[in-house]
């Protein structure tokens, strides 16, 4: 399971249907069922769609740009995260999934979650 510190990334996965959601819902958005196992991302991840953010929030205030992407997995989960290198970016690409530091809030705590890092051929 891909864990750290502070959270763990996974889904539920209805009983019922089979549907993959976040794990926010009760009931299953596809035919209600409120009964869940839990699922991973898994396989391989390709980046579907990105963008460069220019005018980061002030706990980026040492980057002057950064890369969100959407991640989808072999097993159809999609994650939205941060990448780690926003240079040569190409649609359908291959990302691994790591937890990192990524900044530090306004308070000085640091902000661990999970990040991508575009796969070396």
């Amino acid at each position: 399971m891909m864990k750290n510190q502070e959270f763990e990334v996974n889904w539920k996965k209805c009983k019922n249907c089979g549907f993959i959601q976040h794990h926010s819902h009760i009931r299953c958005l596809k035919c209600k069922n409120e009964q869940f196992t839990t699922t991973e991302p898994s396989g391989k991840a390709t980046l579907i769609s990105y963008t460069i953010l220019k005018s980061p929030p002030m706990e980026f205030r040492d980057k002057h740009s950064y890369a969100l992407g959407i991640i989808e997995f072999e097993n159809g989960i999609r994650l939205m995260g941060q990448i780690k290198e926003n240079a040569d970016l190409e649609i359908g690409i291959e990302v691994k999934l790591h937890n990192e530091t990524i900044c530090k809030d306004l308070d000085g705590r640091e902000i661990i979650t999970y990040i991508f890092e575009p796969v070396k051929s």
